[in-house]
């Protein structure tokens, strides 16, 4: 014996405003359209290993590959916190190019991190 299971119109619209909403909460809830203030760890240059990344400082993330997963490339690069001149206003042998190296992010993507930071302890 078969059984027809007929769904009222009022349910299939709450279904289909539930799954909008939740397909649009999915949707809004990615990216930032925060200000790009840049993540602060200081000035890197008087860490440990200066730009290396060493595990005592960076915990949570050593030997993880995925540096893109927690860092957003629209948020990292935006300040030069090294204390060295900027580039554009002062161009020498040591400087900071901002806009090259967010170039290079953006070009590179993950591939790019390692060049100035190191592996992360994460071996090829």
């Amino acid at each position: 014996m078969r059984t027809a299971v007929r769904l009222w119109p009022s349910a299939v619209s709450s279904v289909a405003a539930f799954l909008t909403a939740l397909a649009l909460s999915g949707v809004v809830g990615c990216g930032s359209d925060g200000s790009q203030e840049g993540e602060n760890y200081g000035n890197l240059l008087n860490s440990l290993q200066g730009l290396v990344l060493v595990r005592e400082e960076h915990p949570s993330g050593w030997m993880r590959p995925d540096c893109l997963a927690c860092h957003e490339p629209r948020n990292i690069h935006t300040v030069n916190r090294t204390g060295l001149p900027d580039c554009a206003v002062a161009p020498q042998q040591a400087c900071i190019d901002l806009p090259r190296i967010r170039t290079i992010v953006r070009d590179q993507g993950q591939a790019s991190c390692v060049q100035c930071h190191g592996d992360n302890g994460v071996r090829p």
